[in-house]
């Protein structure tokens, strides 16, 4: 009886085995991650800073792993809406929460039963970038300066109003922390978004607002409202001959939103790794940043454990302020 001999495979028979396992050689290095479509949720309305910032992160992490990212916008409840379902999600990195300030920091003192807890059931991947403020009058306003304003407001308390984009916004704690170190009285008008508030400033319908710089910045130049100060802790690039607040005379007072991506609290600590170091890819390079930039964003990039912390200073923070002014949302 005679061997039998097993046939050795082909040249082409081998190059497409070779092609057939590099999809597995490659997912067993990554973690077979992403292995189908990535969700980010954005808890607000397209158009604003959360929806820019999300849509942009999306294509560069779709260039990154060849695999679909979408952005999915889950509007409702100061975010709440969106953020609950990204809690309760899959923890396998394949839906994600475009998070800020207001979901962390801010609505766990404004609202008394939040559907989730934003220090526990999320896991911090890493801070994306910043919007600064600016505190602007109607030129009707017989202000040109933010002590001309604290004066005006504090002879005549309640006179004034001013705008925000909704109940619990940034917009609107910015306002009440400088009513807060400033003693004044200045009456708040809520309104369903920034552009029916800005609408309505531009009208006179209302004297003050603090309001997104991106948003102000066309009628800060065409003379149709008034900047006097702007909340971050430097003065900005887009206003350069725009005081800070601080420098003003409101010692102290900074005030911004951040942007950042979380995942389910429960997603593996390696794989948090993984995507903090793709969105640092995706964010990192001087075009992305000038791109963002003229959309009044300022990319900041951090850690994972640099997030948490920066949720949690301003938890504390942004309580005491609610708590005193005695703000809540149903």
């Amino acid at each position: 009886m005679t061997e039998r001999q097993i046939p050795l495979p082909s040249r082409r028979d081998a190059l497409f085995a070779l092609a057939g396992s590099l999809p597995f050689a490659l997912a067993a290095q990554t973690g077979g991650f992403p292995q189908k479509p990535v969700r980010i949720v954005v808890p607000y309305p397209t158009g604003g800073s959360n929806d820019v910032i999300a849509r942009l992160l999306a294509q560069q992490l779709q260039e990154q792993w060849g695999q679909a990212v979408v952005v999915d916008n889950k509007p409702g409840a100061a975010g709440n809406i969106g953020a609950a379902e990204v809690a309760k999600a899959a923890p396998d990195g394949h839906t994600l929460l475009l998070t800020n300030i207001n979901i962390t920091s801010m609505n766990p003192a404004l609202i008394a039963n939040m559907p989730f807890d934003p220090q526990k059931d999320f896991a911090p991947i890493s801070l994306l970038g910043t919007t600064s403020l600016a505190l602007v009058v109607h030129p009707s306003v017989p202000a040109n300066t933010v002590i001309d304003l604290v004066n005006l407001a504090q002879k005549e308390p309640g006179r004034l109003n001013y705008a925000s984009s909704g109940n619990g916004s940034p917009q609107h704690m910015s306002a009440e922390m400088f009513k807060a170190m400033t003693r004044t009285q200045i009456t708040h008008v809520p309104y369903r978004g920034a552009a029916p508030a800005v609408n309505d400033l531009l009208a006179g319908q209302v004297q003050v607002s603090v309001g997104v710089v991106n948003q102000l910045i066309p009628h800060i130049r065409s003379g149709r409202v008034r900047a006097l100060g702007v909340t971050s802790r430097k003065r900005l690039a887009q206003l350069p001959d725009v005081p800070t607040l601080d420098e003003s005379g409101v010692r102290g007072y900074e005030s911004e939103i951040w942007l950042g991506l979380a995942a389910p609290a429960a997603t593996p600590v390696a794989l948090i790794e993984q995507l903090n170091q793709a969105v640092r890819k995706a964010l990192s390079s001087p075009e992305i940043a000038t791109r963002l930039q003229g959309q009044g964003i300022d990319v900041l990039l951090s850690t994972p454990a640099q997030m948490r912390q920066r949720s949690l200073d301003d938890l504390k923070r942004w309580g005491e302020i609610i708590r005193s002014a005695g703000i809540k949302l149903e």
